[in-house]
């Protein structure tokens, strides 16, 4: 039944979805003014996401044309609701990454590739300023041009020159909101913290701790089995599209790579791609109406069921 609902694509979708998320938003909110506005921010900067999300998957045509995609936005929100409250320039940091993607997924088609190049070059360093990690997604960026045989010297100027480019208009804008910097001290300040093997020892802390939280565990228990259909489905059993599939693949790795290293802020936001495309696929796949409807109820019941713990 569930399933049936979602199957074709009808505004009153994108109604229930903003009436579900609404009441996970009241259910977990303080009752003052500053969390109420913080999270009303923070929740528009979401379904930003969401949309973005949508756009790139809808332009490359990873999906078929269903809203099975809104149940996972509501999983996948609704899951970290209570953490939206505290306001992270992850959230921005991933609106400027989701532009950065949309141009590195679009490479697929051979037209104005040096402009692609240079936006997703571009859009990257500038979501780094925000959250320096998103710097790993240039190895997407560089594997796109591998696959499509874009990969040259003529790409590696425009991607210096876009690096280049970003570095002088975020200079500028230092030099208007702080006065004069000096440019050493400038670069320096900016890529200082690049990450490095402390960013990959927290990753193994982090996977090695066992205070995960119930919310955590069942997030993973839901996306890990989702990942292995995913790849059967796509790799294994009929290797669709196989470049834009490992493109996904790769995105989802960096992904949970970030997330990982960091379980308690709010960089599950960079899964939002790879989650709604996986999970739709997965979906879509399905042969039994009685596993879409579980994967679906599973989806929408389990943030309304944590609030009890």
């Amino acid at each position: 039944m569930i399933a049936t609902f979602f199957t074709k694509s009808n505004p009153i979708h994108y109604v229930f979805a903003f009436l579900y998320l609404f009441g996970l938003f009241l259910a977990h909110l303080n009752y003052n003014v500053s969390s109420f506005l913080i999270g009303a921010f923070s929740l528009f900067l979401l379904l930003t996401s969401v949309l973005l999300a949508n756009f790139i998957i809808s332009k490359n045509y990873i999906n078929k044309k269903n809203n099975y995609s809104l149940v996972a936005v509501c999983f996948f929100i609704g899951l970290f609701m209570e953490q939206i409250f505290v306001f992270d320039d992850i959230l921005i940091a991933n609106v400027f990454l989701l532009l950065a993607i949309r141009k590195i997924y679009s490479i697929r088609t051979p037209t104005n590739i040096n402009k692609k190049v240079f936006d997703a070059s571009f859009w990257v360093l500038i979501s780094s300023v925000f959250y320096i990690p998103t710097l790993y997604f240039f190895i997407v960026l560089i594997i796109a041009l591998i696959l499509y045989s874009h990969f040259n010297l003529k790409n590696l100027v425009v991607i210096i020159l876009a690096i280049i480019s970003a570095t002088t208009f975020l200079y500028l804008l230092e030099i208007i909101n702080s006065g004069y910097l000096n440019p050493v001290d400038f670069t320096n300040l900016l890529f200082f913290d690049i990450p490095t093997l402390d960013y990959i020892s927290s990753f193994y802390e982090n996977i090695s701790s066992l205070n995960w939280s119930v919310k955590i565990i069942i997030f993973f228990s839901f996306l890990i089995p989702l990942i292995f259909i995913f790849i059967w489905n796509r790799v294994i059993k009929t290797n669709e599209r196989r470049r834009t599939t490992t493109l996904i693949l790769l995105t989802t790795i960096l992904a949970l790579s970030i997330f990982i290293s960091n379980l308690n802020s709010m960089a599950f936001v960079f899964l939002f791609l790879p989650l709604i495309i996986i999970f739709t696929s997965c979906v879509e796949q399905a042969k039994r109406e009685l596993v879409k409807n579980l994967v679906l109820s599973i989806g929408l019941l389990a943030p309304y069921v944590l609030i009890l713990f």
